[in-house]
């Protein structure tokens, strides 16, 4: 294949996954209610993230290792297909069924606690 063509396609497989993220975090974005789940991200296998205990994400993680993932696809202890940036105006529960965000529009309420 000449170089043109192969830069082409990987040009054209790049503009696919954008499309794919951006139809993504809309999907997120508009529904009324978003599961959210505490993932570690040094623990990641084939773009899935290794879902661990909420309180791992409380007050902002651990060094950036643990955050939030919001939507997704949730498979054997592993989610994927999400975002890592937070939904506005959708109220937001965290998998261990603490509500992290009530949602509506300029609300917000912290992850403090347990």
């Amino acid at each position: 294949m000449p170089p043109k063509a192969a830069g082409r396609r990987m040009r054209s497989g790049a503009v696919q996954l954008s499309a794919l993220s951006v139809l993504s975090l809309t999907l997120v974005a508009c529904s009324s209610s978003t599961k959210a789940s505490c993932v570690d991200g040094w623990n990641s296998h084939g773009g899935s993230y290794r879902v661990v205990p909420d309180y791992y994400c409380d007050n902002g993680g651990s060094y950036g290792r643990y955050y939030w993932y919001y939507g997704g696809r949730y498979h054997g202890g592993y989610i994927s297909h999400g975002s890592t940036i937070r939904p506005r105006g959708s109220k937001i529960t965290s998998r261990g069924g603490r509500v992290i965000s009530r949602g509506g529009f300029g609300g917000h309420s912290g992850s403090h606690g347990g």
